[in-house]
């Protein structure tokens, strides 16, 4: 071992002065090495942090939520032409007919424009909730109240963040109290909401800042045909979701011949999300691990121009007793301080590409350790691999041969 050290010592030397000789031959390596190794950690890591922020996203609204659509395509022809579809009062009834449904928040919803003193607001959707709409989306108030299972047909409206600021412009203390406008009715503001970040995780957009929200028996007024498009349910602390479901879709079924629902969990979508992510991660490792192969390839050239280059020094070396090992220890020595380099600085600019990202998207940044140790570890297989082809051939040159120049 105490022999090796010194070995191994003059070995690294002798590898750091030929890297440094073919300065720009080294650089343009390193840089196909590094751009490998950064697209493989930039990738993986936005996986997973997009994963993470997903799965952040149900977590803050909870994994316990069902949404509940009609299932046209699933109906009968008969189904379909009858019309068969969610009743107001069936989906009313919901949470307290079924021991697996804690609450359920039915929504009917179209589309207007808004006015306020004469002046237009906005222009989004019209949303015909009950009280359970606002807790089962995290909706906080920023003033006053939001609407009431008591407003039964009464002209009352909360207004999202965006609507609010609008009427702001025109109106400094424009607030609760106030009326507005929506598609020709008069509404008396009753509550504003804090601006609500809009989550696309989700089977359904709940569009807060840029809508108003009106007491669902109301919303029927304002657009009569307009069916009940989403119920979104939460599921009893002591069932699991695949038994809620079940009941939902029984339900229904017996409440209105024909009627098919499709209900789909929070849990489900994370399963699905989970692997669809992973596959997704696995796509991008590939595509960056062609990169890394690239990078190797340039390697192997490069080691084997800087055997062609130095025959004479091979032959020297081996004409002074030096043995094939030595040789080949040598060249590989060369192609391992190539890549790990390079592994270290892919490594860097991945780290940093990452955290770019995060924040243009504004993800919470992390950079898993094993990723890293593994962008390393790679580089220095694929160091390994690609030097020991110029490396054997550098052991195997005729010293003969290599001093007088020959092949």
């Amino acid at each position: 071992m105490q022999h090796l050290v010194p070995v191994i010592a003059a070995n690294l030397r002798e590898a750091v002065r030929s890297l440094y000789g073919a300065r720009l031959r080294t650089l343009l390596g390193l840089i196909g090495i590094m751009i490998g190794i950064a697209s493989v950690i930039t990738m993986i890591s936005t996986g997973d942090i997009a994963t993470a922020q997903l799965l952040k996203d149900f977590e803050a609204r909870g994994t316990d939520i069902l949404t509940i659509r009609k299932a046209d395509s699933l109906m009968t022809a008969a189904a379909r032409r009858r019309g068969s579809r969610i009743v107001l009062g069936d989906a009313l009834e919901l949470a307290d007919t079924l021991p697996s449904v804690a609450e359920a928040a039915p929504r009917v919803q179209s589309h207007g424009g808004f006015s306020y003193r004469g002046k237009s607001v906005g222009n989004g959707a019209i949303q015909g909730v009950t009280a359970s709409f606002a807790s089962l989306n995290k909706l906080k108030m920023a003033e006053g109240r939001f609407v009431s299972d008591l407003d039964i047909g009464r002209y009352y409206c909360v207004v999202g963040a965006d609507i609010a600021t609008a009427m702001r412009r025109h109106r400094a203390n424009a607030g609760i109290g106030d009326t507005l406008n929506i598609s020709g009715r008069l509404f008396t503001i009753v509550g504003m909401l804090e601006p609500n970040p809009e989550s696309y995780a989700l089977p359904f957009q709940v569009d807060a800042n840029d809508s108003v929200f009106v007491p669902i028996t109301t919303a029927n007024r304002i657009a009569p045909k307009a069916e009940i498009e989403l119920i979104i349910a939460q599921v009893q602390a002591r069932f699991h979701y695949s038994t809620a479901a079940r009941d939902v879709q029984s339900y229904f079924s017996e409440r209105v011949r024909g009627l098919v629902v499709e209900v789909t969990s929070a849990e489900q979508l994370i399963e699905q999300m989970k692997s669809q992510v992973g596959l997704m991660a696995l796509l991008l490792g590939a595509v960056g691990s062609i990169s890394l192969i690239v990078g190797g390839i340039g390697i192997m050239n490069i080691m084997l121009i800087s055997v062609a280059e130095r025959r004479r020094e091979i032959g020297i070396r081996r004409a002074l007793g030096a043995s094939r090992r030595d040789i080949q220890f040598q060249f590989l020595i060369e192609a391992f301080l190539l890549t790990v380099s390079g592994g270290i600085a892919g490594l860097l600019l991945g780290v940093g590409a990452t955290y770019g990202i995060c924040q243009f998207t504004d993800w919470e940044f992390f950079v898993s350790p094993i990723s890293g140790i593994a962008g390393i570890g790679v580089s220095t297989i694929v160091g390994l691999f690609f030097g020991f082809q110029p490396a054997y051939q550098a052991a195997h040159l005729d010293p003969i041969a290599a001093l007088q120049g020959g092949e």
